[in-house]
């Protein structure tokens, strides 16, 4: 059965349409987009390698349901947001940080003490702030990662598994999987989860904490984490980032939002029924921003239907169904800072010779004695062993058994008898562009490069994780 056109719920068709423009034509580099109206899905759209059901990282969107699991606490009595956290973690606290401290990253460190103290539970505790706790915001993900540590204190489970019957099944999330930090899932990133699933995390921001008629966020605590509890205006941030942070979520221009890095978003505009789950991967984060900002002002201020518009309809469903990264990630500039080639992989990348290379129309990479078919009509998607986890694991990720990383490949011949391969980790929103002659090795650079270590080690997931989704 045909899904219903955009002009069904209030949405005209050419919004969107225009929304895929803005967002292909400034070189954003979409990935995934899931646009819901009342709960209701009303445009999914995936840009070729990546697909809206296969979970990739979605950075700080975990520290949303890292704070809902807190609220799930709160709610079943078992944790109050005034709690100090030292003697929760069994931990010397002498600077009295609270729950609410760590959920409004108001713990009074400076950006500086933040950057020094880094993911050391004890250190962050101990170490006097440069301010009064509650009185000064500076983004901090060691904070998160504390609440973690709290909600594993508290329940004695990981927060994944604590957070699988109360959200995570609710909403739907088939394969979820959070990169450790020491015993613990990290918290403030790690979170590893489909468009799809961040959409329906966006309804439920949406509706109340409600989805398919589940109470997966409680309703007095989703009221409190949406209040703009830290003042943000002082930062040097764009706009939407000046409007005020609650508990793990930032005020915007329409609703509030679940917000990570090179542009992963939960967007909730309860007062239009809007929920929008995205994935991309730009720097440019505030254009993203922008364009989904005009899109709200198109959609109306609810689902009341509109005349329909099948010229434009059908244009949309075309252009959905032939979404491709490839034309809009050509020529697009990459990282300033160029990472050194033996910390970006741990093993040499050779682009085999033509007699070699065993792929007719196309080329072959060797990644460390491991083949990678490239064609230059499509993508294609390799899984590959990765046991380097000691050459170039952070100080941020634990082990994680049976690493492999997933890649996607695809490459052009340049007029310099040079060839560029693309290799997309659609478990991620990175890319890195890999460039050189047949026989030769390659040189790998960053289009997005990871935080907090900038190897491809830090990409990996289990491989039975991968088996599962792809």
């Amino acid at each position: 059965m045909t899904a219903p056109a955009p002009e069904a719920h209030g949405i005209p068709s050419t919004a969107v349409l225009d929304l895929l423009d803005t967002l292909e034509g400034s070189g954003l580099d979409p990935h995934g987009l899931v646009v819901a109206r009342d709960g209701v899905p009303v445009v999914e759209a995936a840009w070729a390698p990546h697909d809206a059901r296969v979970p990739g990282l979605v950075y700080s969107v975990s520290k949303t349901f890292t704070a809902i699991a807190v609220g799930h606490l709160v709610a079943e009595g078992r944790l109050a947001v005034d709690d100090r956290v030292g003697p929760l973690l069994g931990l010397p606290d002498p600077t009295g940080l609270t729950v609410e401290h760590l959920l409004t990253m108001s713990t009074g460190h400076s950006a500086e003490q933040v950057e020094e103290i880094g993911f050391d539970l004890p250190r962050l505790l101990a170490t006097p702030p440069a301010h009064a706790p509650g009185t000064h915001f500076v983004y901090s993900s060691p904070a998160t990662r504390a609440l973690s540590a709290v909600v594993t204190a508290v329940t004695g489970e990981r927060l994944l598994d604590y957070l699988r019957p109360r959200v995570l099944d609710p909403l739907g999330v088939e394969h979820p999987w959070w990169v450790p930090i020491d015993d613990l899932d990290q918290g403030f990133s790690g979170l590893h989860a489909s468009t799809r699933d961040v959409s329906r995390l966006a309804v439920a921001l949406a509706d109340g904490g409600r989805y398919g008629g589940v109470q997966v966020v409680p309703s007095a605590w989703l009221a409190e984490m949406r209040v703009p509890r830290s003042d943000t205006s002082a930062s040097d941030e764009a706009a939407d980032w000046r409007l005020g942070y609650g508990y793990q979520v930032w005020s915007s221009r329409y609703g509030f939002r679940a917000d990570g890095a090179y542009g992963q978003f939960a967007l909730a505009v309860p007062e239009r029924g809007l929920a929008v789950g995205y994935r991309g991967a730009t720097r440019d984060t505030p254009a993203v921003l922008e364009a989904f900002w005009a899109f709200v002002e198109r959609a109306g201020t609810d689902a009341t239907p509109l005349p329909p518009d099948p010229a434009a309809a059908g244009r949309l469903a075309a252009r959905v169904a032939a979404l491709d990264a490839w034309p809009a990630i050509l020529d697009r500039p990459l990282d300033p800072e160029p990472t050194p080639q033996d910390v970006l992989s741990p093993v040499p990348w050779t682009l085999l010779a033509a007699g070699d290379a065993g792929s007719p129309g196309g080329w072959t990479v060797d990644v460390g004695g491991q083949r990678v078919p490239v064609s230059p009509d499509a993508w294609t998607t390799s899984v590959l062993p990765w046991p380097h986890a000691e050459a170039g694991s952070p100080a941020t990720a634990g082990p994680v058994a049976d690493p492999v990383l997933v890649l996607s490949t695809r490459g052009r011949a340049l007029p310099d008898d040079s060839v560029e391969v693309h290799v997309v980790v659609p478990t991620s929103p990175h890319r890195l562009v890999a460039t050189g002659r047949p026989g030769g090795r390659l040189t790998l650079a960053w289009h997005t490069t990871p935080l907090w270590h900038p190897s491809l080690t830090t990409l990996v997931v289990p491989a039975t994780h991968a088996a599962s989704v792809l």
